[in-house]
Order: C-alpha cells, then sequence, then structure tokens
C-alpha cells in the first residue's frame, strides 16, 4: 500500500489541494522554523507520526516512505550547535520487521526502549508492533506482534500507549470479527514473549476504522474516536471500561451525525482536562463542513454530552485530522491539515477560551508548502511553550518536515 492509495481514502482534500495549490507569501503571526526537510532517500520521507521529546530534548518520530530500503523509519533529531542533526535508528526492510508507519508516534519505556507499530509488513503483511532496544552501537529492532488480518485485526495505523502495568493497547483500522477494526492489548511474558488479546472488535453500529490512538482515565477506562460508523455512519466516541467479570465493554459517548456536531474523526488521540472533559477533532462536519473541535461532558447520571467549540470556515484553515494538547491555561493547540488551497496548505492554530464560554481560534502559522505542507500529526509542546510538529509533503525536496513554532 504506497502513499497515493492511503491519502485517496484516508485525505482525499489532500489530493485535490496539492494539484490546485498556487503559492502566495503570508504573515506569521509567531516565529516558524524547519528542523528538519526529508528528502524522501535514506533519511525519510512523509513524516506522519506525532513526536516525541526525551530528557535531553532529542524528538524522536517516524516517515512513513523512505529509510534504506523505502519502507520507512524511525528518527531522532538532535539540537546541534548549528541547527539539528537526524539520525536513522531503524530502517524497515519492508518484510518480517514490519512496513510504512502511519500515525504511528513512538513512546519510550522505563529503560529507554521504544515501541510502535507499522501499518504494513510482518509475517503476515498486515502490519506489526514493534519494539527498538539501544546497543552499544546502534538500535536492535523486534517484531512484537504480526497481525494475521483475521480476528486478531490489520492495518494499525496509530501508535501505542503503556497501562501501568505494562501492557500494550493500540488500534486496528480493519479485521477483527466484523473485518471494522478493533482494540487490543499486548501483555509481556516471563519469556519476553507478548501475547495479543482483541479487547472489543467494531461492528460498524458502533464504530468503523478506529484511525486514531487511545488514552486512558483516572479510572483506568480506554477512549478512542472511529473514522466511520456509528448511528449515523459519520464515526463515534467510545469508551472501554473493565467489567465486573474481568471483561471489556463498551460505551458510545457520542455517535457523530455528519452535520453540525462534525463527522469523520480521524484524532490521533482524544485527550482530557483536569475536570475529566474530553477534547477532539473531525476532519468533516461542522457548521461550515469543513472539519470542528468538540469537547464531551459527563453529567451526574453519566451521559456525555457534546458541545462544538469550534468550526473551521476552510478560508485559510480546514480539515483538522490530529488530536489536540492543552497547555496549563486550558488553551487547546492542534493542526489543520488542508488550507483554502491557494494561500495556503495547513495550518498550526490556538483555541483559547472566554468567560462568556465562548473560544477564540488563532492561526499561529499558515504552510505555504515551502516550510512545509498537510500537518496531519499531533503537536509537541515543551516547557518553554514551544510547539513540534511534522508536515506529510513540501519543505526542499517535498517530502515533508519537522518544525517548531516559538511563542
Amino acid at each position: 500500500m504506497r502513499l497515493e492509495k492511503l491519502l485517496t481514502r484516508l485525505l482525499p482534500g489532500v489530493v485535490a489541494a496539492a494539484i490546485t495549490l498556487f503559492f502566495v507569501p503570508r504573515a506569521k503571526a509567531q516565529s516558524e522554523s524547519t528542523l528538519y526537510s526529508f528528502t524522501g532517500a535514506s533519511d525519510g520521507g512523509n513524516p506522519l507520526s506525532s513526536l516525541v521529546m526525551d530528557a535531553a530534548g532529542n524528538l524522536y518520530g517516524t516517515t512513513f516512505v523512505g529509510g534504506a530500503y523505502g519502507a520507512g523509519e524511525v528518527y531522532e533529531l538532535t539540537p546541534v550547535s548549528d541547527g539539528w542533526k537526524e539520525t536513522v535508528l531503524y530502517s524497515f526492510t519492508g518484510g518480517l520487521d514490519g512496513a510504512d508507519p502511519y500515525y504511528a508516534d513512538v513512546i519510550f519505556d522505563g529503560a529507554g526502549n521504544l515501541y510502535g507499530t507499522t501499518v504494513q509488513g510482518g509475517t503476515f503483511n498486515q502490519g506489526t508492533v514493534f519494539k527498538l532496544t539501544p546497543t552499544g552501537n546502534g538500535w536492535s529492532e523486534s517484531v512484537l506482534y504480526s497481525f494475521a488480518g483475521g480476528k486478531d485485526g490489520a492495518w494499525p495505523y496509530a501508535g501505542l500507549i503503556f497501562s501501568p502495568a505494562g501492557n500494550l493497547y493500540g488500534t486496528t483500522s480493519i479485521g477483527g470479527v466484523y473485518s471494522s477494526g478493533t482494540v487490543f492489548e499486548l501483555t509481556p511474558g516471563a519469556d519476553g514473549q507478548w501475547t495479543e488479546s482483541v479487547i472489543h472488535t467494531f461492528n460498524g453500529k458502533d464504530g468503523v476504522s478506529p484511525l486514531g490512538g487511545l488514552v486512558f482515565d483516572k479510572a483506568g477506562r480506554l477512549y478512542g474516536v472511529t473514522q466511520g460508523g456509528g448511528a449515523h455512519n459519520a464515526g463515534a466516541v467510545f469508551q472501554l471500561g473493565v467489567s465486573s467479570s474481568g471483561q471489556w465493554t463498551e460505551k458510545i459517548l457520542h455517535s457523530f451525525t455528519g452535520g453540525a456536531d462534525g463527522s469523520d474523526p480521524y484524532a490521533e488521540r482524544l485527550v482530557f482536562d483536569s475536570s475529566g472533559n474530553l477534547y477532539g477533532t473531525t476532519n468533516g462536519g461542522g457548521a461550515f463542513m469543513r472539519g470542528a473541535v468538540f469537547s464531551l461532558a459527563e453529567n451526574a447520571a453519566g451521559f456525555w454530552s457534546e458541545r462544538i467549540l469550534y468550526s473551521f470556515e476552510g478560508n485559510v484553515a480546514a480539515n483538522p485530522a490530529s488530536g489536540l494538547i492543552l497547555d496549563g491555561k486550558g488553551n487547546l493547540y492542534g493542526t489543520c491539515s488542508n488550507g483554502n488551497g491557494e494561500t495556503s496548505v495547513g495550518a498550526v492554530f490556538e483555541l483559547s477560551p472566554s468567560a462568556t464560554g465562548k473560544w477564540a481560534e488563532r492561526n499561529l502559522l499558515l504552510f505555504t508548502r515551502t516550510d512545509g505542507e498537510f500537518p496531519n500529526a499531533a503537536l509537541l509542546r515543551n516547557s518553554a511553550g514551544n510547539l513540534y510538529g511534522t508536515t506529510l509533503l513540501g519543505g526542499v525536496s517535498n517530502m515533508g518536515v519537522v518544525f517548531e513554532v516559538t511563542p
């Protein structure tokens, strides 16, 4: 599965915008810099994942293509005196070790190992969960699980999360009993082997194609979104909790109608605020049918209600495909994967709450291709308030960039 096929399936607006793009200069509200511009060769290309930062300030991510074998890679960016230096930690061969990590951000464990997913490759060419272990002269890769494409799921687009017990959780976009996707758990054994269990399989009515990852609440329940399906076939927000019998049970918090309340949430991950409210994005729907930012709040009876915080008009920014992040003041930050196709091809935005309950939107950065094009991943924010992210295309070689936005 190559990039063109994936874009046609997931982001049809991107293809059209790429064809009709014109270049017009614009002013930036913040200071933006390109930390690295991918060439699509051995250094990688088409970064779709968000980033993670270690204690030393190094950035880590994945690219969908490129690397030594053209099947994607895991990379590290290190700040140096004259900029940032890229190091390829691992290049996927496209075979048993995996291929084409998509929204697959990597995560660290306490020992400094990295974990992630590939959408293809593995024993059955249906995707993998992998681990990278630092060695004396580089990094060693091991496949923790290869998806078979049946009841166990296939095509894990998103990255993983750890539970406090050390188990890994993720989603597959297809497969399962009804071929509509799954939520899975990987449990480590004493012998170093990992066992996969499907804790939920989607049936269409409760959702189709979970493309994003998962998030835990304080009670140990899991939350995520499906891109399609649900009561109105426009996607859903779901919760998974463990029952008294030890089984995982699902609850639909909201089924999108495809109208003003949003549609087709790709959201890489949902995010909680300190009050337990959920926030996310939809790629479509909203007041102008160009995507929206929503919140979900639970009442005392356990029912969740949705509120649209902002609808994108598409004048300069449209179609948010990523999840959101929160700062300490309650401001939300995210990216729009599209612009208007003429003066912008994606944006970094900020949403700020007011005393009246309304949210104000501000575009921190509008991409024009030279500095990036089509940001699909969630942002990373460091302690200084700087934002870091990736774009699918654009840059010197039009193969994507890693960027920084500084307040």
